[in-house]
């Protein structure tokens, strides 16, 4: 049976097209890397505290901080969901410690139809 390169003509549509990415961070808010996604998992790798907002129109901003990386505290994932794209996070540290933070934006896994 040959491998399949498409979706074309399935009822099915495989939309988990998962997208690593890196990100230089710096004390102004900057958004995220726009990828269409469901949810996007964080790790900061600045030497700094990183704060992470996720605004909803209808919402109020949602603020997260995250630890920055130390030998003394391994690197913990932070898992965003409900999104539509990556750039509804904005990431920021504080002013001269600006780093990296890598992202991995994807879709929930499943199986969704038409």
């Amino acid at each position: 049976m040959a491998t399949p390169t498409s979706n074309e003509g399935s009822t099915f549509f495989n939309i988990n097209q998962c997208v690593s990415f890196n990100q230089s961070i710096n004390a102004s808010i900057n958004k995220l890397s726009a990828f269409p996604c469901s949810q996007v998992t964080i790790w900061n790798h600045t030497g700094a505290l990183l704060t992470l907002s996720a605004c909803n129109c209808d919402q109020p901003c949602n603020i997260i901080k995250v630890p920055a990386r130390a030998a003394s505290t391994p690197l913990q994932p932070v898992v965003i969901m409900g999104l539509t794209n990556s750039d509804q996070i904005s990431a920021g540290i504080p002013i001269g410690s600006p780093g990296l933070i890598y992202c991995r934006a994807e879709f929930f896994s499943s199986n969704p139809a038409d």
